[in-house]
């Protein structure tokens, strides 16, 4: 933690001990030393250093990609800004993935669309067959009647009649006349029974005609059944397949487009470089760090910590400080209280620490992680 000395002065106190000295680590991070306070008046006097209000960010190349580095193009201490490229990654497998993955999909569009033109000609086969089969149907429910059969049957019935009825003249005659009077009787029995013959004949012929008729009539109903069907499986549209392909095609070419586009490593935000992990032309593998980022997009914070609770009653969000870095020391920078945050205890501790966080306004001065200095909090 960081070693914060806390001065209270008041309108006529001397002016505060000089800046603390405190070691810091590597990324900026105070050591831990215990803390030195002093109570005089209601002015709010501590050591701090400027510090990102976020964590070091330890940054890969995006979307598992993997392969070698062609080129490094930031050292550590470099500030960039957000967007900026960091590091450039081999595309020229990904590029191939990306071609392949664009031809895969153009066949399969091409595929679907042959698939497509398939369907609209056995569509339109399929409803001039439907067409076909119901005119022959029409034609078929027409040449189908009873009528010449019961007619045939009418002109047996007929043609037996006569015959009975010749048959009983001719009798009759016979039964009273002599031969050669009932000759003319005999005749008209004769062409009576030629004319049943023949109705009977016309007879099976309308039954044959009917029979037929008949079955033709169920054989035009069966190609009807048959087109309808036909053209019902066709309605559902091509194959499922064809679409399903060409959307594994599109998602494949867009993971392939993805992977291309993280060949670019660039800063999410504007941040300080902290440390450069690898050389150009390494090989790396998938979520290897490239570099090591500090956040500074939101601006840096002057955090003063380990300051008692007797010495923070008194500061809130929002109020007045002023900052004097020891870089630059004649010139005072304008801050505000924006957080303050106790601290965890150490087990068995009787007393509370907090850590003060303090925005400072916008400055034309080279503001870096790790510059050390002094707040003034004005309580009043």
């Amino acid at each position: 933690m960081m070693i914060g000395t806390l001065a209270l002065s008041g309108c006529c106190a001397e002016e505060a001990e000089a800046f603390d000295t405190t070691p810091v680590t590597q990324d900026g991070t105070p050591q831990s030393t215990p803390t030195a306070t002093i109570a005089i008046g209601k002015t709010i006097v501590a050591d701090g250093q400027l510090a990102s209000p976020y964590p070091n960010l330890a940054l890969p190349f995006g979307g598992g990609v993997s392969g070698e580095v062609l080129t490094i193009t930031v050292k550590a201490g470099d500030a960039v800004q957000a967007g900026a490229l960091l590091a450039l990654l081999d595309e020229t497998e990904l590029q191939r993935a990306v071609d392949d993955a664009q031809r895969t999909l153009d066949r399969a569009i091409a595929d679907r669309a042959e698939a497509r033109q398939r369907w609209e000609r056995d569509v339109a086969d399929a409803e001039q067959s439907l067409a076909e089969a119901e005119r022959a149907l029409t034609t078929a429910r027409l040449q189908y009647s009873d009528t010449p059969l019961e007619e045939a049957r009418t002109q047996l019935e007929w043609a037996q009649q006569a015959e009975a009825d010749a048959k009983k003249a001719y009798e009759e005659a016979e039964a009273f006349w002599p031969r050669i009077h009932t000759e003319p009787y005999h005749d008209a029995w004769q062409r009576a029974i030629r004319e049943r013959e023949l109705a009977e004949m016309r007879l099976a012929d309308a039954e044959d005609v009917h029979s037929s008729d008949y079955l033709d009539l169920e054989a035009r109903e069966a190609d009807v059944t048959r087109a309808e069907r036909a053209l019902a499986a066709l309605e559902s549209g091509i194959a499922p397949s064809y679409e399903r392909a060409v959307e594994d095609a599109e998602n494949k070419l867009t993971r392939a487009q993805e992977s291309l586009e993280h060949a670019r490593l660039t800063a999410p935000w504007a941040a300080l470089v902290l440390a450069v992990n690898v050389a150009p032309e390494a090989t790396i593998g998938a979520g290897t760090p490239i570099v090591a980022l500090l956040n500074v997009e939101d601006g840096l914070r002057f955090v003063s910590r380990n300051l008692g609770e007797q010495h923070v009653a008194d500061v809130y969000p929002g109020q007045r400080a002023v900052v004097t870095l020891r870089a630059f020391a004649e010139e005072p920078l304008e801050g505000t209280v924006e957080t303050v945050v106790p601290q965890d205890g150490e087990p068995g501790a009787t007393d509370a620490h907090f850590t003060i966080l303090v925005r400072l306004s916008p400055t034309e001065l080279r503001m870096l992680p790790g510059l050390t200095g002094r707040v003034e909090i004005l309580t009043r």
